[in-house]
């Protein structure tokens, strides 16, 4: 299937075989046990069916990968992503247009190649968003799995939109209508004025929030929730909340929060690069010189995010920019804390739509002092976790989706070396990185 200009049928990107065995490779599984090395993966079709590191069959047909040297993980997931190429009018339900198919195309395939293999779409227009998940199931693209919520649910002139719900159980069909479109999770907008220095806004009271949630529930579908500050956070969470889409970036987090998410371990994205990224474009714009970024941005975006965008973020938009600079700190330590009382609380997002920055966002999780080791685990198993697909995804054991990535580098000594990507499997299947819709491959 040719989609247009110069974008090739998605068959001839990947390798598709009945079996893949990966062996003698330093298996790094996910789950946070010891790196084992001189480990055999065998994927028959799209699961894992055998890790071992003694000596075994391989299956007829198998395309075989030598690992000597290198090093296996799961497939990083970045759980908070708005993917590019939707309208900016969450509300617009517009069929997706050629042009926004070969945009969203493009970061999809950003993710590939920096290693991602699942992402959450937690925001954006639903007819664009949900017609490439349709196409990434049917396997006409070739992409990372997409999980989507559409629009966000939220209180008149509350955070995001187009789903306004005031009065329950009047507004009730309104909800109705969002679940229509088959969100994998539902998106919550719950914020008095963000993560930065806007004009107050509403929330949703405490007992609607609860109603809201309670309902989801009934239908089968995860929830997870905007909040910046701690009260927030906490009365989402005794509203029965599945996940935080942000951390607490409003101030330091209490004793008190830090044990009642030591009870309660509800999933939290780590969502830093989104902050950071304002004075990092202002104060280093040489980071788009790194390899990642010149592979999935073409020259000219590069080229108008060191002018046009650098002088609105150092101008224009000033307080915004020293705000995250200022905060960004702070949700890093917050992060710290959390991780250190329970290792499955912290998974990994950016709130962006390239894989090289969830690369980044990795780097900033260690750089707030959690361990490269546990960062593996947070990417992988927590973020699995935060979906609610740990039963299929996030680590290397029997039974799992293959989703992997072979490395040349180990990244638990030096959390750069997940960028040093051999091989990107998804679904069982080699993805050919050079034939991937983007500038490196032009």
């Amino acid at each position: 299937m040719v989609l247009f200009g110069w974008y090739a049928a998605p068959e001839s990107r990947q390798q598709a075989t009945t079996a893949l065995v990966i062996r003698n490779v330093t298996l790094i599984d996910g789950t946070g046990r010891p790196a084992v090395p001189n480990t055999t993966v065998v994927i028959e079709g799209t699961r894992v069916t055998a890790v071992t590191t003694q000596i075994v069959a391989t299956p007829a047909g198998a395309q075989v990968i030598d690992g000597r040297g290198k090093f296996l993980i799961p497939g990083l997931i970045d759980v908070h992503v708005h993917l590019r190429g939707g309208s900016g009018n969450w509300a617009n339900t517009q069929a997706m247009t050629p042009q926004q198919e070969q945009t969203g195309i493009t970061a999809l395939h950003s993710f590939l190649y920096c290693g991602v293999t699942t992402i959450f779409d937690a925001g954006n227009q639903a007819s664009f968003i949900f017609a490439l998940r349709e196409k990434e199931r049917a396997d006409a693209i070739v992409s990372p799995r997409i999980f989507a919520t559409g629009g966000t649910v939220t209180s008149p002139g509350g955070h995001g939109s187009p789903f306004f719900i005031e009065k329950w159980p009047e507004d009730r069909s309104i909800l109705d209508t969002q679940i229509a479109g088959k969100p994998d999770m539902t998106k919550i907008g719950q914020d008095e004025h963000g993560w930065m220095a806007r004009p107050m806004i509403t929330k949703l009271p405490d007992d609607l929030l609860e109603k809201i949630i309670r309902y989801y529930h009934t239908k089968g579908i995860r929830t997870v929730i905007h909040i910046s500050n701690e009260h927030d956070a906490t009365e989402a969470i005794y509203a029965g909340v599945d996940s935080l889409a942000h951390p607490v970036i409003q101030g330091p987090i209490s004793n008190a929060f830090v044990n009642i998410m030591k009870v309660k371990h509800i999933p939290e994205a780590s969502t830093l690069t989104i902050g950071e990224s304002y004075s990092r474009l202002v104060d280093h714009p040489e980071y788009l010189d790194q390899p990642l970024y010149r592979a999935t941005l073409d020259a000219t975006e590069i080229q108008r995010l060191r002018t046009t965008t650098a002088a609105n973020y150092k101008n224009e938009n000033s307080t915004r920019t020293q705000w995250m600079k200022v905060m960004t700190p702070v949700a890093q330590e917050n992060i710290r804390k959390l991780n250190a009382i329970g290792k499955d609380i912290i998974a990994l997002g950016t709130d962006l739509t390239n894989g090289a920055d969830t690369q980044r966002e990795l780097e900033l999780v260690v750089a707030g002092g959690v361990s490269p080791a546990d960062a593996i685990v947070i990417a992988t198993r927590n973020s699995a976790r935060f979906l609610g697909k740990l039963d299929d995804l996030g680590t290397i054991e029997v039974g799992k989706l293959a989703d992997l990535v072979l490395l040349t580098a180990d990244p638990t000594v030096d959390i750069n070396n997940a960028k040093a990507i051999d091989t990107v499997v998804k679904n069982g299947r080699v993805i050919d990185r050079k034939t991937l819709a983007l500038p490196v491959n032009r």
